[in-house]
Protein backbone atom coordinates (compact mmCIF):
# COMPACT_ATOMS: atom_id res chain seq x y z
CA UNK A 1 0.00 0.00 0.00
CA UNK A 2 2.90 2.16 1.22
CA UNK A 3 4.92 1.91 -2.34
CA UNK A 4 1.27 2.77 -4.35
CA UNK A 5 0.55 5.64 -2.10
CA UNK A 6 4.02 7.05 -2.84
CA UNK A 7 4.30 5.99 -6.59
CA UNK A 8 1.04 8.34 -6.63
CA UNK A 9 2.38 11.39 -5.56
CA UNK A 10 5.18 10.87 -7.71
CA UNK A 11 2.98 10.49 -10.79
CA UNK A 12 1.03 13.25 -9.32
CA UNK A 13 4.50 15.14 -9.36
CA UNK A 14 5.10 14.89 -12.65
CA UNK A 15 1.50 15.76 -13.85
CA UNK A 16 1.13 18.81 -12.19
CA UNK A 17 0.08 20.54 -15.03
CA UNK A 18 -3.10 18.48 -14.72
CA UNK A 19 -3.99 19.54 -11.03
CA UNK A 20 -3.63 23.23 -12.41
CA UNK A 21 -6.21 22.64 -14.90
CA UNK A 22 -8.53 20.85 -12.69
CA UNK A 23 -8.11 23.76 -10.38
CA UNK A 24 -8.82 26.48 -12.69
CA UNK A 25 -11.76 24.54 -13.77
CA UNK A 26 -13.28 24.25 -10.09
CA UNK A 27 -12.26 27.83 -9.65
CA UNK A 28 -14.62 28.91 -12.94
CA UNK A 29 -16.76 26.55 -11.84
CA UNK A 30 -17.81 27.97 -8.43
CA UNK A 31 -17.44 31.01 -9.98
CA UNK A 32 -20.66 30.85 -11.94
CA UNK A 33 -22.16 28.83 -9.18
CA UNK A 34 -21.38 31.48 -7.00
CA UNK A 35 -23.03 34.43 -9.28
CA UNK A 36 -25.99 32.58 -9.79
CA UNK A 37 -27.40 31.51 -5.93
CA UNK A 38 -25.91 35.35 -5.45
CA UNK A 39 -28.52 36.74 -8.07
CA UNK A 40 -30.91 34.72 -7.25
CA UNK A 41 -31.27 34.58 -3.08
CA UNK A 42 -29.66 38.07 -2.53
CA UNK A 43 -33.85 39.63 -3.80
CA UNK A 44 -34.90 37.31 -1.39
CA UNK A 45 -33.50 38.09 1.59
CA UNK A 46 -33.95 41.66 0.95
CA UNK A 47 -37.53 41.47 1.07
CA UNK A 48 -37.28 39.78 4.49
CA UNK A 49 -39.38 41.81 6.79
CA UNK A 50 -37.13 44.64 8.51
CA UNK A 51 -37.27 45.77 11.41
CA UNK A 52 -37.26 42.36 13.00
CA UNK A 53 -40.64 40.20 11.89
CA UNK A 54 -43.59 39.67 14.43
CA UNK A 55 -45.13 35.98 13.70
CA UNK A 56 -47.32 37.49 11.42
CA UNK A 57 -44.50 38.82 8.86
CA UNK A 58 -42.75 35.99 9.52
CA UNK A 59 -45.54 33.93 8.42
CA UNK A 60 -46.77 35.98 5.37
CA UNK A 61 -43.15 35.88 4.27
CA UNK A 62 -42.81 32.07 4.26
CA UNK A 63 -46.48 32.22 2.14
CA UNK A 64 -45.02 34.16 -0.72
CA UNK A 65 -42.05 32.26 -0.93
CA UNK A 66 -44.10 28.56 -0.91
CA UNK A 67 -46.18 30.69 -3.56
CA UNK A 68 -43.33 31.66 -5.15
CA UNK A 69 -41.78 27.89 -5.60
CA UNK A 70 -44.76 26.80 -6.87
CA UNK A 71 -45.83 29.80 -9.17
CA UNK A 72 -42.90 32.16 -10.01
CA UNK A 73 -41.18 31.30 -13.49
CA UNK A 74 -38.20 33.27 -12.28
CA UNK A 75 -37.93 30.31 -9.87
CA UNK A 76 -38.04 27.56 -11.70
CA UNK A 77 -35.60 28.96 -14.19
CA UNK A 78 -33.38 29.22 -12.01
CA UNK A 79 -34.09 25.50 -11.05
CA UNK A 80 -33.98 24.99 -14.74
CA UNK A 81 -30.62 26.35 -14.57
CA UNK A 82 -28.61 24.44 -12.03
CA UNK A 83 -30.02 21.53 -13.24
CA UNK A 84 -28.59 22.30 -16.55
CA UNK A 85 -25.02 23.26 -14.73
CA UNK A 86 -25.08 19.57 -12.98
CA UNK A 87 -26.00 17.48 -16.10
CA UNK A 88 -23.06 19.38 -17.74
CA UNK A 89 -20.58 18.86 -14.81
CA UNK A 90 -21.60 15.13 -14.93
CA UNK A 91 -20.76 15.18 -18.84
CA UNK A 92 -17.94 16.95 -18.80
CA UNK A 93 -16.61 14.31 -15.64
CA UNK A 94 -15.82 11.67 -17.87
CA UNK A 95 -13.60 13.52 -20.40
CA UNK A 96 -11.50 14.66 -17.54
CA UNK A 97 -10.88 11.20 -16.26
CA UNK A 98 -9.99 10.18 -19.76
CA UNK A 99 -6.95 12.85 -19.96
CA UNK A 100 -6.14 11.90 -16.56
CA UNK A 101 -5.91 8.07 -17.53
CA UNK A 102 -4.24 8.90 -20.62
CA UNK A 103 -1.06 11.08 -18.85
CA UNK A 104 -0.74 8.15 -16.27
CA UNK A 105 -0.90 5.43 -19.25
CA UNK A 106 1.95 7.54 -21.27
CA UNK A 107 3.77 8.12 -17.99
CA UNK A 108 4.15 4.41 -17.65
CA UNK A 109 5.53 4.29 -20.82
CA UNK A 110 7.91 6.93 -20.13
CA UNK A 111 7.42 9.61 -21.90
CA UNK A 112 6.12 12.67 -19.40
CA UNK A 113 4.20 15.59 -21.26
CA UNK A 114 0.88 17.03 -22.13
CA UNK A 115 -1.37 14.39 -23.04
CA UNK A 116 -4.61 15.44 -21.11
CA UNK A 117 -6.33 16.75 -23.88
CA UNK A 118 -5.64 14.01 -26.52
CA UNK A 119 -6.70 11.45 -23.72
CA UNK A 120 -10.11 13.07 -23.49
CA UNK A 121 -10.07 12.96 -27.23
CA UNK A 122 -9.14 9.41 -27.81
CA UNK A 123 -10.94 8.17 -24.72
CA UNK A 124 -13.35 10.04 -23.42
CA UNK A 125 -16.93 8.75 -25.40
CA UNK A 126 -15.56 5.37 -23.90
CA UNK A 127 -14.79 6.16 -20.32
CA UNK A 128 -18.30 7.84 -20.83
CA UNK A 129 -19.74 4.76 -21.26
CA UNK A 130 -18.49 3.40 -18.17
CA UNK A 131 -19.29 6.33 -15.89
CA UNK A 132 -22.86 6.08 -17.31
CA UNK A 133 -22.79 2.50 -16.19
CA UNK A 134 -21.62 3.39 -12.89
CA UNK A 135 -24.39 6.06 -12.73
CA UNK A 136 -27.17 2.96 -13.27
CA UNK A 137 -26.02 0.79 -11.27
CA UNK A 138 -25.20 3.18 -8.25
CA UNK A 139 -28.39 4.51 -8.98
CA UNK A 140 -30.30 1.50 -9.25
CA UNK A 141 -30.67 0.83 -4.95
CA UNK A 142 -32.65 3.94 -4.75
CA UNK A 143 -35.69 2.18 -6.73
CA UNK A 144 -35.95 -0.12 -3.01
CA UNK A 145 -34.22 2.19 -0.61
CA UNK A 146 -35.83 5.18 -1.23
CA UNK A 147 -39.65 3.83 -0.66
CA UNK A 148 -38.74 2.56 2.40
CA UNK A 149 -37.18 5.72 3.74
CA UNK A 150 -40.28 7.66 2.38
CA UNK A 151 -42.79 5.00 4.37
CA UNK A 152 -40.10 5.71 7.68
CA UNK A 153 -41.02 9.53 7.51
CA UNK A 154 -44.68 9.13 7.19
CA UNK A 155 -44.79 6.95 10.20
CA UNK A 156 -43.91 10.38 12.16
CA UNK A 157 -41.26 8.43 14.73
CA UNK A 158 -38.86 10.32 16.57
CA UNK A 159 -36.08 11.34 14.64
CA UNK A 160 -33.60 9.37 16.30
CA UNK A 161 -35.90 5.80 15.37
CA UNK A 162 -35.77 7.38 11.88
CA UNK A 163 -32.13 7.25 11.41
CA UNK A 164 -31.36 4.36 13.07
CA UNK A 165 -34.15 2.97 10.30
CA UNK A 166 -32.60 4.64 7.64
CA UNK A 167 -29.40 4.29 8.52
CA UNK A 168 -28.02 0.65 8.03
CA UNK A 169 -29.81 0.75 4.00
CA UNK A 170 -27.81 3.75 3.62
CA UNK A 171 -24.46 2.76 4.97
CA UNK A 172 -25.08 -0.40 2.63
CA UNK A 173 -25.87 2.16 -0.42
CA UNK A 174 -22.41 3.71 0.17
CA UNK A 175 -20.78 0.42 0.64
CA UNK A 176 -22.45 -0.80 -2.44
CA UNK A 177 -21.26 2.84 -4.04
CA UNK A 178 -18.04 2.41 -2.99
CA UNK A 179 -17.31 -1.60 -4.93
CA UNK A 180 -19.25 -0.58 -7.72
CA UNK A 181 -16.41 2.68 -8.16
CA UNK A 182 -14.10 0.27 -7.76
CA UNK A 183 -14.51 -2.24 -10.39
CA UNK A 184 -15.77 0.07 -12.89
CA UNK A 185 -12.35 2.59 -11.95
CA UNK A 186 -10.06 -0.39 -12.76
CA UNK A 187 -11.81 -1.80 -15.61
CA UNK A 188 -11.37 2.11 -17.40
CA UNK A 189 -7.60 1.66 -16.55
CA UNK A 190 -8.12 -1.79 -18.47
CA UNK A 191 -9.80 -0.25 -21.29
CA UNK A 192 -7.32 2.38 -21.82
CA UNK A 193 -4.86 0.40 -21.75
CA UNK A 194 -6.10 -1.85 -24.52
CA UNK A 195 -6.73 -5.00 -22.77
CA UNK A 196 -10.13 -6.80 -22.07
CA UNK A 197 -13.12 -5.99 -20.03
CA UNK A 198 -12.38 -8.74 -17.15
CA UNK A 199 -9.04 -9.17 -16.04
CA UNK A 200 -9.52 -5.66 -14.75
CA UNK A 201 -12.10 -6.83 -12.30
CA UNK A 202 -9.74 -9.83 -11.14
CA UNK A 203 -6.74 -7.34 -10.77
CA UNK A 204 -9.14 -5.43 -8.53
CA UNK A 205 -10.47 -8.51 -6.32
CA UNK A 206 -7.28 -9.38 -5.81
CA UNK A 207 -5.68 -6.23 -4.81
CA UNK A 208 -8.57 -5.52 -2.66
CA UNK A 209 -6.28 -5.12 0.66
CA UNK A 210 -4.58 -2.47 -0.39
CA UNK A 211 -6.78 -1.00 -2.44
CA UNK A 212 -9.00 -0.62 0.38
CA UNK A 213 -5.56 0.71 2.46
CA UNK A 214 -5.40 3.26 -0.14
CA UNK A 215 -8.88 4.71 0.03
CA UNK A 216 -8.78 4.88 3.66
CA UNK A 217 -5.38 6.64 4.21
CA UNK A 218 -5.89 9.14 1.62
CA UNK A 219 -9.65 9.81 1.89
CA UNK A 220 -8.63 10.29 5.84
CA UNK A 221 -6.27 12.68 5.06
CA UNK A 222 -8.76 14.68 2.65
CA UNK A 223 -11.16 14.77 5.32
CA UNK A 224 -8.96 16.33 7.62
CA UNK A 225 -7.39 18.69 5.50
CA UNK A 226 -10.87 19.98 4.50
CA UNK A 227 -12.15 19.65 8.56
CA UNK A 228 -9.33 22.18 8.82
CA UNK A 229 -10.00 24.40 6.37
CA UNK A 230 -13.65 24.82 7.53
CA UNK A 231 -12.53 25.36 11.12
CA UNK A 232 -10.11 28.20 10.10
CA UNK A 233 -12.83 29.94 7.74
CA UNK A 234 -15.71 29.73 10.70
CA UNK A 235 -13.13 30.99 13.51
CA UNK A 236 -11.77 33.48 11.28
CA UNK A 237 -14.19 34.78 8.57
CA UNK A 238 -13.27 37.48 6.27
CA UNK A 239 -10.71 37.72 3.73
CA UNK A 240 -8.85 34.77 4.85
CA UNK A 241 -11.50 32.54 5.23
CA UNK A 242 -12.30 33.41 1.25
CA UNK A 243 -9.00 32.91 0.29
CA UNK A 244 -9.14 29.58 2.51
CA UNK A 245 -12.05 28.11 0.56
CA UNK A 246 -10.65 29.05 -2.33
CA UNK A 247 -7.44 27.90 -2.28
CA UNK A 248 -8.85 24.25 -0.44
CA UNK A 249 -9.80 23.65 -4.21
CA UNK A 250 -6.28 23.35 -5.37
CA UNK A 251 -5.76 20.78 -1.95
CA UNK A 252 -9.18 18.65 -3.31
CA UNK A 253 -7.58 18.50 -6.66
CA UNK A 254 -4.23 17.34 -5.56
CA UNK A 255 -5.53 14.68 -3.07
CA UNK A 256 -7.80 13.66 -5.88
CA UNK A 257 -5.60 12.91 -8.99
CA UNK A 258 -3.17 11.73 -6.02
CA UNK A 259 -5.59 8.83 -5.11
CA UNK A 260 -6.16 8.02 -8.86
CA UNK A 261 -2.41 7.55 -9.71
CA UNK A 262 -2.13 5.00 -6.30
CA UNK A 263 -5.08 3.08 -7.63
CA UNK A 264 -3.59 3.55 -11.13
CA UNK A 265 -0.38 1.93 -9.94
CA UNK A 266 -1.69 -0.88 -7.96
CA UNK A 267 -3.95 -1.64 -11.32
CA UNK A 268 -0.59 -1.68 -13.15
CA UNK A 269 1.36 -3.84 -10.36
CA UNK A 270 -1.68 -6.36 -10.48
CA UNK A 271 -1.47 -6.66 -14.29
CA UNK A 272 2.32 -6.62 -14.23
CA UNK A 273 2.32 -9.69 -11.76
CA UNK A 274 -0.83 -11.22 -13.46
CA UNK A 275 1.25 -11.53 -17.24
CA UNK A 276 4.65 -12.85 -15.19
CA UNK A 277 2.42 -15.51 -13.73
Amino acid sequence: MKSHIASGWKSLKNQFYIVIILFLYQLIWGYFLYRLVHSAVTPLLMRYPDPPPNELSQLLYYIEGKMSLSTSGVVHTYIWILLGMFVLRMLLTPFIHAGIFYGLHREREGEIGLYFFQGMKRHGKVVFLFHLAEWILIAAPAYWILPKAYETLLNGMQLTTIVMDILPFAAAWLLYSYIIHQLILFMQFGKTAGNSLLAPLWHCFRGALPLLGISLVLGTASLLLFSLCTSISIMWAGILALILQQGYHLISCVMRIWGISAKFDLWHHQAHKRAEE
